[in-house]
């Protein structure tokens, strides 16, 4: 089919009455050309379908769905044209919200293989792969990606019924299941994926502004802390689990049940606080504090900025969550950054581990180092998916060598990536106290070779349309934001002096000093690096020099 797709294909045939025509799905081909279905483990992924004569029959399945790239057609009537067969690409419908790209095709193959994955799983619930005898909602994969997959797609609805679906199923001691609905694999859920009842509300609130999910699901989502809570020990919870699944280097696993512990712990406070249930918000941030100072006391070493394990996750982790102190952060950061460039700008993560790493290295002054590990193309890198021909995210940084067992090439989790590329490279995300952006930020982060990056997002306000370019030394950056909103634009200083901003014409920055205010704009802030500006709906024409 030239992609790896999620569907099934409609079948074109003339022939005899009886005729079997039986078509078997895979997603690789063998050395000798045949399908590979080792890796769909006991999922027999074939269709037929017997003729019935004398004229042209088309037909397609109703009652199943597989992920594939290749379709092997035996019993066949003659010669198959190339209309035999047309693949349908099927999935729940959540309206694409994002166009997105760059001047680095491999940034863009790469965010198209994600939004490719994002499709393919998405059939009822945040589905883990498409193709083999599994096809569940697996919660770690889904809290991973829900900022990419909110980004990518309308995913309000979807994630509203599946996050429903995770408080039909919990326990009576708050307890919920690593699959939801619970099937096959139960709980209690493991650190990272039982989390998914917090962090998936969470971020749906802040994309969509629609206080309902957190209304509806707060008893579930305190249900989780209380449980988390009761199993802990000293505000540790040290439970195992899955740990940071398939990473390169592994990390203790005890210390990420402890910083998720926090991190739904503070979520929930802040969700308490949204939707005025006061108390909770209290209760919930003091029990967030003790849980960071037991986290910091037992696994925080202030001799050398490090965590228990030292390793990229191990570290990212409490920084990310916010567990680590200020005074710490730049260091647990600049450890990252080192650990990075001493594996050859290459990251170690798992799942738990990968959304956060090229944030927090952008965050912390490393982003030329992010962008080069985004940019990578050997093992283990998103790059190397590409080169070796995927057209979807691999559930496996190495899915090209290992086995059968577990190997789907088909897995949105590593695609976590994307936020990423939209936040960062574009520069367009939701301001915090602005929910469902009504107020966003614009604070795109050129690195690297790029000379461009283009983004338009359809928000519930009307679509945010961003595009920047570097050209002889000049930056300029396009933007529209709907009406009845405003955004929050950080402008990038020339590297080494103060910057001369013209808006739409009128200068309103000489070299750092205040100038003519165009309408509808109003200077917030001035550093070494940026300029920050705050703009009421319209379009607006920058160049920075």
């Amino acid at each position: 089919m030239g992609q790896n797709m999620v569907g099934w294909v409609r079948l074109r045939a003339q022939g005899p009455s009886g005729t079997k025509v039986v078509l078997r799905f895979a997603e690789t081909l063998k050395a000798d050309g045949t399908i590979y279905t080792d890796n769909l483990r006991r999922a027999r992924a074939t269709d037929t379908y017997i003729l019935k004569g004398n004229n042209e029959e088309n037909w397609e399945p109703k009652f199943t769905y597989h992920g594939f790239r290749y379709v092997e057609i035996s019993g066949f009537p003659g010669v198959p044209s190339k209309d035999a067969i047309l693949g349908k690409v099927v999935h729940s419908a959540a309206p694409p919200t994002i166009a997105f790209n760059c001047s680095n095709e491999l940034i863009n193959r790469i965010q198209k293989n994600i939004v490719w994955g994002q499709r393919g799983n998405m059939h009822s619930v945040p589905t883990d792969c498409p193709q083999r005898d599994e096809r569940l909602g697996w919660m770690g994969d889904a809290q991973i990606f829900a900022p990419t997959a909110s980004y990518n797609m309308n995913m309000a609805r979807f994630w509203r019924k599946w996050v429903r679906d995770i408080a039909d199923c919990q326990e009576e001691d708050g307890s919920v299941h690593d699959v939801n609905p619970a099937i096959v694999v139960r709980g209690p859920a493991k650190p990272g994926w039982g989390d998914a009842v917090v962090a998936v509300p969470w971020v749906t609130y802040h994309f969509y502004g629609d206080k309902r999910i957190i209304e509806e699901n707060f008893d579930a989502m305190a249900g989780w802390v209380r449980y988390m809570e009761n199993n802990s020990k000293d505000y540790l919870y040290e439970r195992t689990g899955y740990g940071d699944w398939i990473s390169v280097v592994p990390s203790p696993k005890e210390p990420i049940g402890a910083a998720y512990f926090y991190y739904s712990t503070k979520l929930l406070s802040e969700m308490a606080g949204i939707i005025g249930r006061n108390d909770d918000q209290i209760k919930y941030l003091h029990l967030s504090e003790k849980i960071a100072a037991a986290f910091q006391k037992k696994y925080y070493n202030p001799q050398t900025g490090q965590y228990t394990g030292e390793t990229q996750t191990a570290n990212l982790l409490p920084l990310a969550f916010g567990i680590t102190p200020p005074s710490e952060r730049q260091r647990v950061a600049d450890n990252i950054a080192g650990n990075v460039r001493d594996r050859g700008k290459h990251p170690s993560t798992g799942f738990l581990g990968t959304s956060y790493l090229l944030p927090v290295l952008s965050q912390y002054g490393a982003h030329p180092l992010a962008y080069e590990t985004a940019s990578q193309t050997t093992y283990p890198s998103w790059g190397y998916m590409v080169e070796k021909g995927a057209t979807t995210m691999w559930e496996l940084w190495n899915s090209d060598v290992a086995g059968p067992g577990m190997n789907s090439r088909n897995h949105f989790a590593l695609g976590c990536v994307g936020e990423w590329f939209y936040s960062r490279l574009a520069g367009i995300y939701p301001d915090p106290n602005f929910p469902g952006f009504k107020q966003f930020i614009i604070a795109p982060k050129p690195a690297g070779d790029l000379t461009f990056t283009e983004m338009q997002l359809e928000t519930g306000y009307g679509r945010i349309s961003s595009r920047w370019q570097i050209a002889d030394s000049t930056f300029t950056l396009d933007v529209t934001i709907p009406a009845n909103t405003s955004a929050l634009v950080y402008l990038p200083s020339p590297e080494g002096k103060k910057a001369t901003i013209a808006a739409n014409g009128v200068t309103i920055l000489v070299d750092g000093t205040m100038g003519k205010m165009s309408e509808g704009l109003t200077v917030l802030s001035k550093t070494d690096t940026e300029t920050g500006i705050r703009a009421g709906a319209g379009q607006y024409h920058f160049v920075v020099k």
